[in-house]
């Protein structure tokens, strides 16, 4: 049995400026899969899965041709709401970029953006996060403190759990362990292992 395409990208290129960095790139991404990318340097990945959320429109000059079909929608027709996209298509960077705000508000964050505004649906909102951000036993005493004081490691997988609070379907992820020691690296894989029961 096929698994089923949740990403299909067809014939994508990518220009910046000038500089024609992706060159008709085809490639179908299967739901609930782990999809890993493997290149040297500057080859264009993140590049690549910018464009699967339509980041890169937020670089000048950047000019895209090609299709991207998330569920069988063209992310790049004109009526596509951008905001709604990248709640469907979230994204862990490649640095742990906390905001300088507590533990909880940074979970929080996106829910309240996208509207939820309940105290009690927000802790559980931000608590679920954390749990299958396998970050809970570690805060869940401190979720007032300032998130910029936690481990290197420890702020990525918040950035994982502000990722899952707004429940996107797919999510991105730009090289999330290269700036952790090995033990962090290791809880961020065995972490990506189990998020792909739920996501893609």
């Amino acid at each position: 049995m096929d698994d089923k395409n949740k990403i299909m990208v067809r014939k994508l290129n990518l220009w910046y400026t000038d500089n024609h960095v992706l060159k008709d790139v085809d490639l179908d991404i299967k739901e609930n899969k782990v999809t890993a990318l493997i290149g040297p340097s500057g080859c264009g990945k993140t590049t690549f899965i910018r464009a699967l959320n339509r980041m890169n429109d937020l670089i000048e000059g950047v000019r895209v041709t090609g299709e991207v079909f998330l569920d069988g929608m063209n992310i790049y027709d004109k009526d596509v709401d951008v905001v709604s996209l990248r709640k469907r298509v979230g994204m862990v960077f490649q640095k742990p970029n906390p905001f300088p705000m507590s533990i909880f508000d940074n979970v929080a964050y996106g829910p309240r953006i996208h509207g939820i505004r309940d105290k009690k649906k927000l802790r559980e909102i931000v608590k679920e996060s954390l749990v299958n951000a396998a970050l809970w036993d570690e805060v869940k005493d401190r979720l007032n403190m300032n998130a910029l004081d936690l481990s290197g490691g420890q702020q990525q997988r918040l950035c994982i759990a502000r990722t899952l609070a707004v429940k996107p379907e797919v999510i991105l992820f730009d090289e999330p362990c290269s700036a952790l020691d090995p033990i962090a690296t290791g809880k961020i894989e065995d972490l990506i292992h189990e998020l792909k029961k739920q996501y893609t």
